[in-house]
């Protein structure tokens, strides 16, 4: 591992977690997410990494806010590889009452920004991946959850459309959660505790989409 590789992490409150503006760049910049995990766990495990995390998150992200700032904000930073985890707040905004005061998006049209993001992604020449939005509740019927699952589905018809990586944290969680408590995990059902994040962070950091960074 000589060269540098950039790694942008993007989304929303989940990944964002307080990090550094305009971008979270190193140790104590990078939030309380499991992006700060997965980047102290590189440094304990490969200390002569050549690794450059980097963190655009914004709590509060649709997808249509990430696929409007993701020029600027994700790919002027010139990144070799983008880990998107965005479209649980398309859902929860048809349940918290903004269906007053803004525009729905719904799990077709998440898809489509999604499809917009790779693309741009794509046409850098980086290695876009996604990670899946989730809902801490295995109830399937339950409308969010429902809401979210749609949305999961049209990403992982992108992933296979267009090659690229899929990092499943909604089935992670759902295996969890067939002996665990959702109380453990998250107070809402998205917001992860402590006991969440390291699900996320394990999640990502062992999957292939990720561990391809360290033999590039």
């Amino acid at each position: 591992m000589n060269q540098i590789k950039t790694v942008m992490f993007t989304g929303d409150s989940i990944t964002d977690c307080d990090r550094a503006r305009p971008v979270g760049d190193g140790f104590g910049k990078m939030g309380s997410s499991y992006v700060s995990r997965i980047f102290v766990d590189t440094w304990a495990d490969f200390p002569t990494h050549n690794i450059h995390y980097l963190n655009s998150a914004i709590s509060g992200n649709t997808s249509k806010m990430l696929l409007d700032r993701f020029d600027d904000d994700v790919l002027s930073y010139h990144p070799d590889y983008v880990f998107i985890m965005i479209g649980v707040n398309d859902a929860w905004r048809h349940f918290d009452g903004a269906k007053f005061t803004q525009t729905l998006i719904y799990p077709e049209e998440s898809g489509k920004n999604m499809e917009q993001m790779i693309l741009k992604t794509l046409e850098t020449g980086a290695t876009p991946v996604i990670i899946s939005p989730y809902f801490l509740d295995r109830n399937f019927e339950d409308p969010m959850r429902k809401m979210v699952d749609e949305i999961n589905a049209q990403y992982k018809m992108l992933a296979e459309k267009y090659n690229v990586g899929y990092i499943d944290v909604q089935t992670v969680f759902d295996e969890y959660l067939k002996t665990g408590s959702s109380y453990v995990l998250s107070s809402d059902r998205v917001h992860p505790k402590s006991v969440g994040i390291s699900l996320i962070a394990r999640t990502i950091y062992n999957h292939p989409a990720f561990r391809v960074i360290f033999h590039d």
